[in-house]
């Protein structure tokens, strides 16, 4: 049976405890392991998901802009949350990158930013996918990204940069020394890097390579539900995902398939989980973008929670690298955050900002009222009509900063950077082992526990 989080627990008995005139003691909520470690390990990195994510996430998913009572219900991310995680890399910054931040839960040791899973010489530090896999551990990642991105990269390559994509391409089509791929799943995009011509002007083709050494390759969703062997690689897109808010959610989809591909197996797993694109619409300062990715996390983290129940052999942990933007609730000194505006937003702003730049002005009004249907100040339409009028090689960009204030005015969602910001993150678990991950922790400590669950 699956153990409630702690908080709901405690809740229950300490009322039902009040009622009764009897006092419990806190050694009464305690969970305790079923065995001495998990056999099935999930590591989710909600990308750029700072605990402001999660506040926003709780008003948006209510739908509301108003409550008079205390009715807002608490999300799967309140439920399972345990503490907080600190982010900082090993340089001079305090604010950590996706690589950097990647490689300390991947390898348990902290790094520059940019370097993928080597240390400040850059050295090869080994990852938790490589540690488990030389224990008999079936190794698998998704992504709502390039497989070849800072974040899946960091659990199974490694390179000084994080723009060595390509370089990273070729280790992910290596074998390891008894010949095998070094992945049992791969999921995510970035055919481009696959496939490609490198500087001499030859055809690489990584996929063809790894097909001849018995990894299966797909290139749709319709191929993954209907494979039923591992290795296996899906790369779904040439480049980066979609939207979530301009397309559709797949990452509970990809996981369920994983998961039931993993199991066919007995053998034990680590599988990570990035929600990638949270970050991304955190760079674009993008609240309603944002808000569609925590939902499909949150699908995700319900699939999750229901693959764990009844499970003694699971544990789930779900964290962040960093947090994006800055998000804050209440933004300009006006009190107010109307979550429930959010959802008449129909478009990312940066895909608006796209297909504005390359329409003709006079459609941009009946364009802007379908998406981002809101009354527009005359400010906004003076600038708005200045920035159609204009040739600036920027003009995509200075129409998605008008169209995030006209997001900002209207909801109160306000950002202070298009960059990373170097706050700590939530970490939020489920399973008998959560206990583990509660408090005040570092990327480094949770990385840590994983690899000793790992040795035999």
């Amino acid at each position: 049976m699956l153990i409630p989080p702690r908080n709901q627990v405690k809740r229950t008995l300490i009322i039902g405890a009040a009622m009764l005139g009897l006092t419990l003691p806190i050694a009464a909520t305690a969970n305790e392991p079923a065995a001495e470690k998990p056999k099935q390990i999930i590591l989710v990195i909600a990308d750029g998901m700072g605990f402001p994510y999660l506040s926003a996430y709780r008003y948006f998913k209510d739908g509301r802009n108003a409550t008079m009572a205390t009715d807002i219900e608490s999300t799967i991310f309140d439920d399972y949350l345990l503490g907080a995680a600190s982010t900082y890399p090993a340089d001079d910054t305090l604010v950590t990158d996706s690589a950097a931040g990647a490689t300390a839960l991947a390898t348990g040791v902290k790094t520059y930013n940019g370097a993928i899973s080597v240390d400040a010489e850059g050295n090869p530090i080994p990852t938790i996918m490589q540690r488990a896999r030389t224990q008999g551990w079936q190794t698998a990642a998704i992504a709502t990204t390039k497989v070849t991105h800072a974040t899946p990269a960091s659990f199974f390559t490694h390179a000084p940069s994080r723009r060595m994509e390509d370089e990273i391409a070729d280790q992910f089509a290596e074998v390891d020394e008894n010949g095998q791929p070094i992945f049992d799943l791969l999921l995510g995009s970035g055919r481009k890097h696959f496939v490609r011509e490198d500087a001499d002007g030859n055809r690489v083709s990584h996929l063809r390579t790894l097909n001849n050494r018995g990894v299966r390759v797909i290139e749709s969703y319709e191929q993954l539900q209907t494979q039923q062997r591992l290795p296996l690689i899906g790369l779904f897109f040439d480049d980066s995902f979609p939207y979530v808010i301009d397309d559709e959610k797949r990452l509970e989809m990809m996981t369920r398939e994983g998961l039931r591909l993993l199991g066919n197996n007995e053998k034990p797993f680590v599988l990570m989980i990035e929600a990638s694109m949270v970050d991304w619409c955190g760079h674009a300062n993008d609240i309603a973008c944002a808000m569609h990715e925590m939902a499909e996390l949150d699908e995700l983290m319900m699939f999750l929670q229901e693959y764990a129940e009844g499970r003694d052999d699971t544990q789930i942990i779900l964290t962040a690298d960093h947090s994006t933007g800055g998000l804050t609730l209440g933004a300009d000194g006006d009190y107010k955050f109307r979550a429930g505006d959010l959802h008449r937003i129909g478009r990312g702003l940066r895909t608006m900002a796209v297909d504005l730049n390359n329409m003709p002005a006079i459609d941009w009004d009946a364009y802007i009222d379908e998406y981002l249907p809101f009354p527009l100040s005359t400010d906004h339409q003076t600038a708005l009509s200045d920035v159609a009028a204009s040739t600036s090689e920027r003009r995509r960009a200075e129409i998605q900063e008008i169209l995030v204030d006209i997001v900002r005015y209207h909801t109160g969602a306000g950002w202070t950077t298009g960059g990373h910001t170097g706050e700590d993150v939530p970490v939020i678990a489920i399973g008998p082992w959560s206990d583990n991950f509660r408090g005040t922790q570092d990327h480094t400590d949770i990385a840590k526990k994983l690899f000793e669950w790992v040795q035999n």
